[in-house]
C-alpha cells in the first residue's frame, strides 16, 4: 500500500521553486509532542504539499506555517531525510475546521519553543481527521 500511495502521490506534478523563497514554520513533533521553530527553503510546490530543504534535521509532526505557503497554512511533515549537507523533507497540507484553527493559534500563542505542550491530543486528534477528510 505504501508503494502505491508514492506513486499516486509522484504523479501530482510538482512545480519546483526556482526563485529563493524560504518559510518560517513552527512543527508539533510527533515523537516528543512539543514545539520547534524552523527556517527552510522552498524547493518545489503541488496541490497536496510542499518540499523543503533545511540546515538540520526536522522531525515529523504537525506543521504550522508562519505565512501561508501555497495558500496552506498547516500540514504534516511526514520524512526527512539527509541531502548532502542538508536535509530534505515533505509536507502533505492539512485542512482544519474553523475550531481546530482557533485552538491551534490558541496554543502557538502560549507555547515556547522547545517545550512540551500542555494539551497536545486535541491538535493531534483535529491533524488526523484532517487527514481522513477529502482534500480540495
Amino acid at each position: 500500500m505504501a508503494k502505491e500511495n508514492d506513486s499516486i502521490r509522484r504523479s501530482i506534478p510538482r512545480h519546483p521553486i526556482t526563485s529563493l523563497r524560504s518559510c518560517t514554520l513552527g512543527v508539533i513533533t510527533s515523537s516528543r509532542l512539543e514545539w520547534k521553530d524552523h527556517i527552510a527553503r522552498i524547493v518545489d510546490l503541488s496541490i497536496t504539499g510542499v518540499g523543503i530543504e533545511s540546515s538540520e534535521m526536522i522531525v515529523p509532526g504537525f506543521v504550522w506555517f508562519k505565512k501561508s505557503v501555497g495558500g496552506h497554512k498547516y500540514g504534516v511533515l511526514t520524512w526527512c531525510k539527509s541531502s548532502g549537507d542538508r536535509y530534505r523533507a515533505g509536507i502533505n497540507f492539512v485542512t482544519l475546521s474553523r475550531d481546530e484553527e482557533q485552538y491551534v493559534q490558541e496554543q502557538v500563542k502560549q507555547v515556547k519553543p522547545h517545550t512540551p505542550l500542555h494539551d497536545p491530543r486535541r491538535i493531534i486528534k483535529a491533524m488526523i481527521e484532517s487527514l481522513k477528510r477529502p482534500q480540495d
